[in-house]
């Protein structure tokens, strides 16, 4: 999970700006905390109402269920049950937690949904795409080879039991499992009473009610500016926003942009956006629906939007924004300094 899911993240010295989403600065009387975990650096914020005590142990319980669910989802912890699951391809079954093959079938929908565009299985194309120093594009008849390991429809599931049928396959969930694990933080701290609350995992943040009595409001990455530009902002009370785009980890070799955004349907970086925003009712539905947003293009991405309920922005490579009217009505547009 740690290659995939990391992001640069920029300074927290003000308030918690981080790659894609970036908190307005503001006079505040909340406890905020970060650690890393998963590959990235997580920040959990809470409005203590004068209960700094109970605030605390909440924040703490909130890192605890993201240790939990690491544990749990990791295909980088050789002991995780899904570490085991891919282990065990093209040999036998693994039971596995409820709780993960729950996760595994909605992944399965998603990849319905997304016409294959957000598939688990993309982990058995191994390290085809490194954005090292060492970065080298791949052949075609290299990244042909790899693409034949990816399919989510071979995942057979039967009672708790997971089977790859195929030994060169893999599961990677760090396409999903930081949007849940987002959304089970925030759980734990609604549970707690806390009711002003943000988690922010690496740039995929939910909120909850107020910050100081005021909307949340987040800023956007601008694709093609310096981080920490924004392109526009959102304020938001009981949602989750989450960007990503090319920008973030990527290779520019002979004029194009090699970027960590994989269309497993062809083994190559997806063309048709440089930047997509969503916001959602949850962190997962964000994380996921963005990655088959990005990859469909403006006009089937909105669509997929549209029908999941879920609102969008998607900025292509020529700097074109497509939003739904949701997203429009919601977002503040940063202007262009003259």
């Amino acid at each position: 999970m740690a290659a995939l899911l990391q992001k640069t993240v920029l300074s927290l010295a003000v308030a918690g700006a981080l790659l894609g989403l970036r908190l307005v600065p503001g006079e505040t009387a909340t406890i905020r905390t970060s650690r890393p975990l998963m590959g990235t650096l997580w920040t959990i914020e809470v409005c203590d109402e004068g209960k700094s005590t109970e605030a605390r142990a909440a924040i703490d319980r909130a890192y605890g269920e993201l240790n939990r669910i690491e544990a749990l989802m990791s295909e980088w912890k050789a002991e995780s049950p899904i570490s085991k699951v891919n282990a065990a391809a093209g040999l036998h079954p693994v039971e596995v937690p409820a709780e993960l093959r729950e996760l595994i079938e909605r992944s399965i929908r998603y990849s319905e949904k997304t016409e294959g565009a957000f598939d688990i299985t993309w982990r058995g194309m191994g390290k085809l795409w490194s954005f090292g120093e060492e970065f080298r594009v791949p052949s075609k008849e290299a990244v042909a080879t790899a693409r034949r390991n990816v399919d989510y429809r071979a995942i057979q599931i039967e009672g708790n039991q997971i089977f790859l049928p195929r030994a060169s396959m893999s599961i990677g969930l760090g396409g999903i499992a930081k949007g849940y694990a987002v959304d089970r933080a925030m759980e734990v701290l609604l549970r707690a009473g806390f009711r002003n609350s943000m988690v922010d995992g690496g740039g995929d943040v939910r909120v909850s009610g107020t910050r100081n009595g005021a909307a949340w409001r987040l800023g956007i990455q601008h694709p093609r500016k310096e981080h920490g530009q924004i392109l526009g902002a959102i304020s938001m009370r009981q949602q989750s926003l989450v960007s990503s785009g090319d920008y973030e980890r990527y290779k520019i070799v002979d004029g194009v942009r090699y970027h960590h955004i994989i269309d497993v349907r062809s083994g190559w970086p997806a063309s048709a956006a440089a930047a997509v925003s969503v916001l959602a009712p949850t962190a997962e539905q964000g994380v996921v629906l963005g990655k088959g947003i990005f990859i469909l293009g403006p006009e089937k991405g909105l669509a997929l939007a549209r029908a999941e309920g879920v609102e969008a922005l998607l900025v292509d490579p020529a700097g074109r924004q497509y939003m739904t009217d949701g997203f429009r009505a919601a977002i503040e547009i940063e202007q262009e300094e003259k």
